[in-house]
């Protein structure tokens, strides 16, 4: 039960971390949907957990500030939700309890694409906060937006500062728990 208190703690703690964090999609809920699929043993647990720190964190963030709330239940909503989901599974199936560090940088790779393949179709075909043309040309500048969103600076872009952040977060948070878990039982095996 330690166990998983200590996982829960975690990636609510990095969900809430998002507060403190002004880049867009340079944050650390990809790493909390990984490490839970991961190394939380219950089959339940491993996405409940996950989603409610998620929520709670969007509940906050639209309670600090207001405009977010507009978003709360939108099609890109749902979208994050379900990538969010999938995230998991990708932490539960590439990484698994024992964690290695190419299997993590692939799932922080792999839910990256995931993600952004995920939430621009959403954007795209979401009905009312969506603004591009619904047929192949529209969704194609979609994912094109999506991917140099910031006047065409790639290192500026939504996906690169999701793949940094699912890929750098993952790392250090598997690394500090295996460092974690190493202090606390030294006869235990490393797993990185």
């Amino acid at each position: 039960m330690r166990k998983i208190g200590e996982i829960s703690a975690i990636i609510l703690l990095l969900s809430l971390s998002r507060l403190a964090i002004s880049i867009p999609n340079m944050e650390p809920i990809g790493a909390a949907a990984l490490f839970g699929g991961a190394l939380l043993s219950s089959r339940y647990l491993k996405f409940i957990i996950p989603i409610l720190a998620l929520f709670v964190g969007d509940l906050i963030i639209a309670m600090l500030a207001p405009s977010y709330s507009a978003h709360l239940f939108s099609v890109t909503f749902v979208a994050v939700y379900i990538s969010f989901l999938i995230t998991v599974l990708i932490g539960k199936r590439m990484i698994g309890a024992k964690p290695k560090m190419k299997n993590i940088i692939g799932a922080g790779v792999l839910s990256t694409v995931v993600f952004f393949l995920i939430t621009n179709f959403a954007a795209w075909a979401d009905p009312i906060h969506g603004f591009y043309s619904k047929d192949l040309p529209g969704l194609l500048q979609c994912y094109a937006m999506g991917l140099a969103f910031t006047k065409g600076n790639f290192l500026s872009s939504f996906f690169f500062n999701s793949l940094i952040s699912n890929v750098g977060f993952s790392v250090l948070v598997f690394s500090l728990y295996s460092a974690y878990q190493r202090a606390v039982s030294p006869s235990q095996e490393a797993v990185l």
